[in-house]
């Protein structure tokens, strides 16, 4: 029979059949062979066929994905790590001070949703929260600035509750994979989108103004008026695979309309001469920004065993 993956811990994976019931999983030996090219061969989302063995579900087969979130692994760089499959639309919880979320993360995430074709927008949370000065300057340039790109920005608070009801309203009758820097108030918004689900919450360390892991797993979870929501814990970089240093610049939107103008076509836009995207940079058509992280994705990415080999 058929069933979902919806959690998964390193080796232990749950799916959920189509009855309703929940199995632990196990996957068969054939598909470890996959994880000479994935951390792991399977992601929460995945739709899988399974046959149960002694009350544990043997997965048998991995159906085809419709798309997918994918990233180089951190720590293999030989190695892709599979985020999650057959989704709708993604969202980044983004925070400007306690936590501070580097645009180089925001950025990053953004383009491996452009990569595979994958709404996305962001978050911005904790509005009830006083901020200094600088703070209060940045997060209204970041909400304004991302806008004017085409993304979708929220400003919500689970206090409040500005922004929940758009947010909800947004997700019912989608998977939504949700993602952000530990602290951000990822567990305390899907509570709010959830009532009665209770993830745990944990404050800021006072010292470091940082915050503390509470979604140490991937796990998917049912909206009361439908659709889902894929819970996953707050990831470090978010190095795109699959992509060539001359495609990286057209997963930039605002770049996009530039590519055709500049003087040469293999133009990577960074000390080349009639380079229209560099042009359009210095003339603040592009955020300094946003040009600085496709800089150093461009970098990570010709650094890459498959560029240097």
């Amino acid at each position: 029979m058929e069933a979902l993956v919806i959690r998964t811990a390193g080796d232990h994976v749950h799916v959920q059949a189509e009855d309703g019931t929940i199995w632990p999983a196990n996957l068969r030996g054939r598909f470890r062979l996959e994880e000479n090219t994935f951390t792991a061969p399977i992601a929460v989302g995945d739709k899988v066929r399974i046959r149960i063995e002694e009350n544990v579900a043997l997965i048998t087969e991995i159906l085809p994905r419709r798309n997918w979130l994918l990233r180089i692994d951190p720590d293999n760089p030989y190695k892709k790590q599979i985020l999650g499959c057959n989704v709708d639309q993604a969202f980044l919880l983004v925070t400007v001070e306690a936590p501070f979320t580097p645009l180089r993360y925001v950025d990053g995430f953004l383009v491996l949703c452009e990569m595979y074709d994958i709404p996305v927008g962001l978050i911005f949370t904790k509005a009830d929260l006083p901020l200094k000065r600088n703070s209060q300057k940045k997060r209204a340039f970041l909400l304004e600035l991302y806008r004017s790109i085409g993304y979708r920005v929220f400003s919500t608070s689970v206090i409040t509750q500005e922004g929940i009801s758009a947010v909800k309203e947004l997700m019912i009758g989608k998977r939504s994979f949700i993602t952000g820097l530990s602290g951000v108030g990822k567990s305390s918004l899907i509570n709010a989108l959830i009532p009665g689900l209770n993830l745990a919450t944990q404050p800021l360390v006072k010292l470091t103004h940082r915050g503390r892991h509470t979604t140490t797993f991937c796990a998917l979870y049912t909206l009361p008026e439908g659709g889902e929501i894929i819970d996953s814990p707050g990831f470090g970089e978010f190095c795109p695979a699959d992509v060539s240093p001359a495609e990286l610049s057209h997963y930039f939107p605002e770049m996009r309309s530039k590519i055709g103008l500049c003087k040469f076509n293999d133009c990577l836009h960074i000390d080349e001469p009639g380079c229209a995207v560099r042009k359009a940079v210095e003339e603040n058509e592009i955020a300094s920004s946003r040009y600085h992280t496709y800089l150093a994705l461009l970098s990570e990415i010709r650094s890459l065993p498959s560029y240097t080999l």
